[in-house]
């Protein structure tokens, strides 16, 4: 009887406090009639507003004061303390291809990728993805540069406002000075900040991200092209970084993580579905996925998929997928190297598809008519490049800049995901990735938000730790394994399964990085032979650049960007690595049979005067008069004849007169470069022990002859 009594005095406290609650938020309903709606009808209805918007009583009666929007960890923590302190827990322990090592760089795994990816931004440093609850602080510290809209994916703030049309204040000033930051800004209290992306622009504007920062005074600057604004990354990225964390305490834990629960919740409407028992309430803020579902479907490899995310009803599989998908996706982000513009698009597409979507949607135009696709960079070009190294810091290993234009691709797990054979038996993001824990003792469940690798919860040491922190039970094995969620008997084995897939996409990976490699080399020397004014077949060429696109963008979107070395889809990746290396090996067969079967000499402009005189049969006395040029500019060369870039002798500012002689050795050549910059390699002849040069001609000329008339060989 009073087990009784006290269960009907609860319900009736709770009605009180829930009438009182609804009493009070009624107040907010005349402008906001239906958030208040959706709260009523919530598990939040025992909430008034105040307590997620303080200062919303006052706002009620004076707009121009306005009430506090949440976006920390901290507001949910209260209530929600496991989750919270899941979502905020880091270590330090290393997968055996990911986790989250302090400081490891993709180098370790992929020695030549700098030379892959040469010039683009990532040389200055590529690390190892830690812990989304520290990856506002990494992207912070990242020593390369970084834009305005990559921290969509880093700051719940900033996703939801983008495109909202809301001009955004800075309430308290904000020092600044990023890893990539020579000097630090300070950005004062009362900037304001707009952001959006400008989806109808005619092109190549289309899809352009418009940061616009207005300082106190009226000093403005941007991320585009706007009237009486100066353009400047660094302005930009630090007032939006400053509209991140400008209101938040010193220690507030998502200083360094960014996001907050909202990101993927909506407060105002999560609740359990009363037909299914399921968690609904979910939501994407992310305004180009949006985009990218409009345009192609929440699964663009489904037919019929959906336009839209419906997160008031319980998820089906691709719009649990989207939920993560909001970051774990390829995405075009930040300045192009080449055109300049900031743009914010996602291509929303599997990796054979991106070079045709981005041909499609960003080719060249104007000065860069000659392009490809403009979004990403050019291979070898720029202050990072090979060309700067190492005075820029960059470390290169056998580097073969291009200078052609490549796709740089950044995390496409989703992508990837879409069609494996988890995906087909209806496992999500979060089946392997949050699994539920049991708390010690009491027997209750509650789905972690460490949203770490599955090989990591499958680990006995770094799980022994998580245990002991969060009073949750571990199997016999020591660990606290996701694939129990569909799999019985010793779930241990399964990591070790998981492993051998990862083990044989890394293998298959050094394979083609080596090939891409050959590749490089391959397209190099056909260019360079083409700048020696040798006959290099341009169509074989061009064809042999179409290849090396082809294996690159696959490798590096599916092993070096993608974050699961293979296991999101073994079958797929591992066609697509086979695919690559026959792109990669069909690239360097291509380069190699756009050169000519024997390189040549090319003319000697007249005005060098270059002869030669009698002497022994074992050498040759050259006579020059190079009056008529800079001789600065000009350096004798005797090396192989198949290889103008490699001199076994050489004399540098030979004068504007005199001689000298050399002591060919078989089946070597000499040469005559002009040019400080090498434009011109001009050669004087073929010559071996026995032979002669009469008057610069040699006695035997290549097979294959020279297309130029003026050359020495006819």
């Amino acid at each position: 009887m009073r087990t009784l009594l006290r269960v009907l005095l609860s319900l009736a406290l709770l009605l009180l406090c829930t009438s009182a609650v609804r009493a009070q938020n009624e107040t907010c309903s005349g402008c906001h009639a239906q958030k208040v709606a959706d709260i009523a009808a919530s598990s939040h209805a025992g909430l008034n507003c105040e307590t997620c918007h303080e200062g919303a009583a006052p706002h009620a009666g004076d707009n121009s004061l306005k009430p506090t929007v949440h976006f920390d960890l901290e507001l949910c923590g209260g209530c929600h303390l496991d989750q919270y302190r899941t979502y905020i827990h880091s270590d330090d322990w290393k997968t055996r291809f990911g986790g989250s090592p302090p400081q490891w760089s993709k180098l370790n795994d992929f020695v030549h990728y700098n030379d892959i990816i040469d010039g683009y931004g990532f040389t200055r440093e590529y690390n190892e993805e830690r812990s989304h609850g520290v990856m506002l602080k990494d992207h912070f510290d990242v020593s390369r540069g970084k834009y305005d809209t990559c921290i969509q994916c880093k700051s719940t703030k900033v996703a939801y406002y983008w495109d909202s049309g809301q001009e955004r204040a800075i309430k308290n000033e904000t020092f600044v000075r990023g890893g990539h930051m020579a000097q630090g800004i300070t950005v004062p209290q009362g900037t304001r900040v707009t952001m959006t992306t400008d989806r109808l622009a005619p092109y190549p504007y289309t899809h352009e991200a418009q940061v616009l920062v207005t300082l106190p005074d009226g000093t403005k600057y941007s991320s585009f092209d706007s009237p009486g604004a100066t353009r400047s990354v660094p302005w930009t990225w630090s007032a939006v970084y400053a509209l991140t964390v400008n209101e938040l305490s010193v220690d507030s834990p998502t200083r360094q993580s960014g996001n907050g629960c909202n990101h993927c919740h909506a407060p105002h409407k999560v609740k359990r579905d009363a037909a299914t028992g399921e968690l609904v309430g979910f939501r994407i803020i992310r305004k180009s996925l949006m985009d990218a579902v409009a345009r192609r479907g929440i699964n663009p490899y489904d037919p019929g998929s959906p336009t839209t995310f419906n997160g008031d009803a319980p998820l089906t599989l691709d719009e649990s997928i989207a939920l993560c998908a909001q970051c774990h996706v390829e995405y075009v982000c930040g300045n192009s190297p080449i055109d300049a513009i900031d743009r914010d698009y996602f291509p929303w597409a599997k990796v054979a598809d991106l070079e045709g979507i981005y041909h499609s949607d960003f080719p060249g135009y104007g000065a860069y008519g000659d392009r490809k696709y403009v979004q990403d960079w050019s291979h070898g070009t720029g202050p990072l490049s090979s060309g700067f190294s190492p005075g820029n810091g960059v470390p290169y290993n056998t580097p073969y800049p291009i200078g052609e234009e490549l796709v740089k691709s950044q995390h496409p797990e989703a992508e990837t995901y879409w069609g494996s054979r988890h995906y087909g038996n209806g496992a999500t993001c979060s089946t392997c990735h949050m699994p539920r824990l049991t708390r010690v003792g009491g027997g209750t469940q509650f789905t972690s938000h460490w949203m770490a690798s599955p090989t990591k919860y499958m680990t006995p040491e770094p799980m022994a730790a998580f245990a002991a922190e969060f009073g949750v039970t571990r199997t016999n094995e020591g660990i606290i394994p996701p694939c129990g969620a569909c799999h019985s008997g010793r779930l241990s084995n399964m990591k070790v399964k998981a492993e051998r897939i990862q083990d044989s996409t890394y293998a298959d990976a050094l394979g083609v990085e080596g090939a891409l490699v050959s590749s490089l080399a391959g397209i190099k020397a056909a260019k360079d032979a083409a700048a020696m004014r040798q006959p290099v077949d341009p169509v074989l060429l061009e064809a042999a650049v179409e290849d090396h696109r082809a294996a690159h963008v696959r490798w590096e979107n599916l092993v070096v960007s993608e974050n699961s070395m293979g296991f999101h889809n073994p079958s797929e990746v591992g066609a697509e690595l086979t695919a690559a290396m026959q792109f990669a090996q069909s690239s360097a067969q291509k380069a190699g049979n756009a050169l000519p079967a024997s390189r040549f000499p090319v003319p000697i402009p007249p005005s060098l005067g270059v002869t030669t005189s009698g002497g022994p049969p074992e050498e040759l006395v050259i006579s020059y008069d190079i009056s008529a040029c800079n001789a600065a500019d000009h350096m004798l060369l005797m090396g192989h004849l198949g290889d103008y870039q490699t001199a076994t002798s050489a004399v540098c500012s030979i004068g504007s007169t005199g001689s000298y002689t050399l002591a060919p050795f078989p089946g070597s050549a000499w040469f005559l470069i002009a040019g400080v910059e090498g434009a011109a390699y001009s050669s004087l002849g073929e010559a071996s022990a026995g032979e002669r040069v009469v008057n610069g001609v040699p006695a035997v000329c290549p097979a294959n002859g020279s297309q130029n008339p003026t050359a020495i060989c006819p």
